[in-house]
């Protein structure tokens, strides 16, 4: 038998920690998997970045036995419907017997999901009892639903728990501590990635902007492994960090981010591939040999391909700070500098100078930074006797004077 816990987990906290771990305990489950939703059909609010929701609800459950999570919603295009989501896994897993978990609010919200009458007939509608509600109207609720529906509803028991992600949120925008809210590896999370950090830079984006930045994040998520997904998602939010300082396109800052590795998972073969037919779109076939012999420095190109026919990106400037990400150029745009910065010094990065860097690039110093990031990749180099490409060099004698 198979419980389905589905949420954002925009973050995981405590009580979804401890929701699929009382299920498996009271209802004699064979496996839970956790589901984090791609693009939920009922919130009325911009949810966090899939990899950042996904990393999270593996990282709260990691040691819970039994305990799977799984990323089929994020990796299905558009809105995902539950009842979608139950008849993929019955034909993928064909359990005895599948359980939606859930908490006691989906009583007065199930009357506007998707396909109800069907998704009732398909499964059992599981619901924690957390010791802080009415029961006998919980009971009476889930009976008119069985008599509306002709489902079956059961209850379990689990820990009372005061906490929320819609105040967990709240608290963690407003620079509150929120020590013991979630389980320490997820708190450990948060804190080195400042997921809800950004709130000032995304706040310049409208709520269409921001969708096609989750759709983006949607076509590349086959493309890359969880760490190279952690990566770029990073580098976008701290690109969008940059471009708000230095008043530049904060949308374009951050698709930048997010495709700006985006081919790097493929074969070496594919991605040279790629990058020459990129740069030979771009008038640059003199520069392809040089690149494609390099897999360190071929997947930015390549990147840029993929973007622009897959991710269907036709801003010119973006795709070139895209493909020259890596390696920089000479007479970079401000564009360009802000993907190429961020991709060295973003949150998850950490390396000797970062914080001077990073200053000089918040308060409007791009130049400043530029300088003295190549400093720091000749010298990382230069441990690995690995020689600057000509592009790196020609770009950091135009810095070389500040």
């Amino acid at each position: 038998m198979i419980g389905l816990f589905g949420g954002t987990f925009d973050p995981f906290h405590r009580a979804h920690r401890a929701l699929p771990e009382s299920a498996m305990q009271n209802l004699g489950l064979d496996q839970v998997i956790v589901m984090p939703v791609g693009r939920a059909p009922h919130k009325d609010r911009r949810t966090s970045f899939a990899t950042y929701r996904f990393e999270m609800a593996q990282l709260g459950s990691a040691d819970l036995g039994g305990v799977c999570v799984c990323d089929d919603e994020i990796r299905s295009p558009g809105v995902d419907y539950t009842f979608n989501t139950v008849m993929h896994l019955k034909k993928k897993l064909c359990p005895k017997k599948l359980f939606i978990l859930a908490g006691s609010d989906v009583l007065v919200s199930i009357d506007s999901w998707y396909r109800v009458a069907d998704l009732l007939k398909e499964v059992t509608l599981a619901i924690a009892v957390r010791g802080d509600g009415d029961t006998a109207l919980l009971r009476s609720k889930a009976s008119q639903t069985q008599q509306r529906y002709g489902g079956k509803v059961v209850f379990f028991e689990m820990p009372r728990m005061e906490v929320s992600a819609t105040g967990l949120r709240a608290s963690l925008l407003a620079g509150e501590k929120t020590e013991g809210m979630c389980p320490e590896a997820v708190q450990a999370f948060i804190g080195q990635y400042r997921l809800y950090d950004f709130a000032l830079d995304f706040d310049m984006l409208s709520d269409d902007e921001w969708q096609d930045l989750l759709d983006l994040e949607e076509i590349i998520w086959p493309y890359l492994s969880q760490k190279r997904r952690l990566h770029s998602v990073s580098v976008a939010q701290y690109a969008a960090r940059l471009a708000r300082l230095n008043g530049l396109d904060v949308w374009a800052a951050t698709a930048g981010g997010l495709l700006h590795d985006c081919a790097k998972g493929l074969p070496a073969d594919t991605q040279r591939k790629l990058a020459s037919l990129y740069l030979a779109e771009c008038s640059c076939a003199e520069s392809a040999s040089r690149f494609c012999d390099d897999i360190n420095l071929v997947h930015g190109p390549a990147s840029a391909y993929v973007a622009k026919k897959e991710a269907n990106v036709i801003q010119g400037e973006l795709l070139n700070a895209i493909a020259c990400h890596s390696t920089a150029k000479p007479n970079m745009t401000a564009l360009e500098q802000i993907i190429f910065l961020a991709d060295k010094i973003a949150y998850d990065r950490t390396f000797d100078r970062l914080v001077d860097i990073r200053a000089a690039a918040e308060t409007g110093r791009l130049a400043v930074a530029m300088k003295r990031c190549l400093e720091e990749v000749f010298l990382a180099l230069r441990r690995d006797e690995i020689t600057p490409h000509p592009l790196s060099i020609a770009a950091y004698e135009e810095y070389a004077h500040l």
